[in-house]
């Protein structure tokens, strides 16, 4: 009998990759996609372990749904992060059945297959070179469903910059780059099949190369532009520390390359970048925006950051707001600062109480809220090039997707539109999401 699949995704956009890969894996060893989680035999929790809240969740969500699972004789796997952190005491601690790590899991339907039929072995978690899935594959373009307008591409896999807060080193390893060649036979596929808009992946896209003697970023970017038929190219994420004006430069001289710019701050504070093991300092980051906003005429940036680091001082966090508000992100992921075991921050002393922290992030959230709605309202009475992605939550009869600059926007339409490259004017401002009108 056929079997029932359904992965629930947490994290970051590799991980959402990474469910794309699982998902082709599946349908390519017979299983079949289930609407539900309550319809399905095999539920992977595909797992973050950034921070610890992450890991809580998924504990949280497995324990609320495994009774009803294993009553129905289901498989409950663990892949990702947390499953390559945590390693076989998910299987020790019957949280999971099956563990599968970011190595391995873009094979994850040839590996259930075989558990299903021997069930001699329940943890999956090489980091070895020689049991690495190929990510860059053609089988991966087999999806008929009508609506797919976009791919996650990595071109990396892995990380070697050891920010001193990270576990990413650990749970992912070592830096891999894709044979540029594979990359762009692999978009041009992407291409024919239908596909409008990339993003290219990686912990750190700017170290592309760097491990095998390929070309630089800039050079794979500048060819992944060439490709006939992408309208919009995204990369994530960048470190600051190697980005190029050769970077900027190729941005500036093809208009399908998106003007949104992820550029991870951190801290405003040259000494916790230092603590942090982020190698550059401020003068090094505003060199950068001042690039920017000298070459290309019309772009976004936004960025990453942390309070609360283990002794971080009120004259610290003070420059991180103070660059906050010269930079002016259009938007930024914030975050209280999280211990992770098995990482070189965890042994500093934490000196800041988490009600310290949370005062300040909040702070900082008010600050960037107020400069975010600066930003969008500024886009009022524009005209901006979207690809429609989905039906709005809130209505059938409208659509939302995200401007060139990746602002995101509601107007009138239905499931027609989906996929479909248009041209509208902004009208109005509703909340953090900017309200538009079709022109074509």
């Amino acid at each position: 009998m056929v079997q029932k699949f359904y992965i629930e995704t947490f994290g970051c956009q590799m991980n959402k990759n990474d469910s794309e890969l699982m998902e082709s894996s599946f349908r390519n060893n017979g299983f079949i996609k289930a609407e539900s989680p309550d319809d399905a035999k095999i539920i992977v929790y595909n797992t973050c372990s950034v921070r610890q809240h992450a890991e809580d969740r998924v504990i949280a969500r497995i324990n609320s749904a495994k009774n009803s699972i294993r009553n129905r004789g289901g498989l409950i796997v663990v892949a990702g992060c947390m499953a390559q952190r945590t390693g076989q005491s998910l299987t020790r601690d019957k949280v999971a059945d099956l563990v599968v790590g970011p190595y391995e899991s873009p094979r994850i339907g040839e590996i259930i297959k075989i558990y299903l039929n021997e069930k001699n072995r329940n943890s999956f978690l090489s980091q070895n070179y020689d049991n690495f899935s190929r990510r860059i594959n053609i089988k991966n373009v087999t999806e008929n469903d009508k609506n797919i307008w976009h791919k996650w591409v990595t071109i990396t896999h892995g990380c070697e910059n050891f920010c001193s807060y990270c576990i990413v080193p650990y749970v992912r390893g070592k830096l891999i780059s894709f044979k540029s060649e594979s990359i762009i036979e692999y978009i041009r596929s992407l291409s024919l099949s239908g596909i409008k808009e990339i993003t290219l992946l990686g912990q750190n896209v700017n170290q592309y190369g760097t491990d095998n003697g390929d070309i630089p970023f800039y050079k794979l970017l500048d060819k992944v532009a060439e490709t006939e038929g992408i309208l919009k190219i995204n990369f994530i994420t960048s470190h600051p520390k190697d980005f190029s004006e050769n970077i900027i430069s190729v941005i500036k001289d093809h208009s399908n390359i998106s003007r949104s710019i992820h550029l991870p701050l951190q801290s405003g504070s040259d000494r916790i970048l230092d603590l942090m093991n982020r190698q550059y300092n401020m003068k090094h980051y505003m060199k950068i925006i001042e690039k920017i906003d000298k070459e290309l005429r019309n772009y976004s940036i936004t960025t990453d950051l942390i309070v609360g680091f283990p002794g971080e001082s009120e004259e610290d966090y003070s420059e991180t707001l103070k660059y906050v508000k010269d930079i002016r992100f259009d938007d930024a992921y914030m975050y209280a600062y999280s211990p992770r075991e098995n990482t070189p921050a965890f042994e500093l002393e934490d000196s800041i109480t988490r009600n310290e922290k949370i005062e300040r992030l909040n702070k900082l959230i008010g600050i960037q809220k107020k400069i975010s709605q600066k930003k969008l309202r500024a886009r009022i009475d524009k005209t901006e090039s979207m690809i429609v992605e989905r039906i709005s939550k809130k209505s059938d009869s409208q659509v939302m997707g995200k401007t060139f600059l990746n602002h995101p926007v509601v107007l009138p339409g239905s499931d027609q539109d989906i996929g479909k490259n248009i041209i509208i004017k902004i009208k109005s401002l509703k909340g953090a999401t900017l309200q538009g009108i079709r022109i074509v």
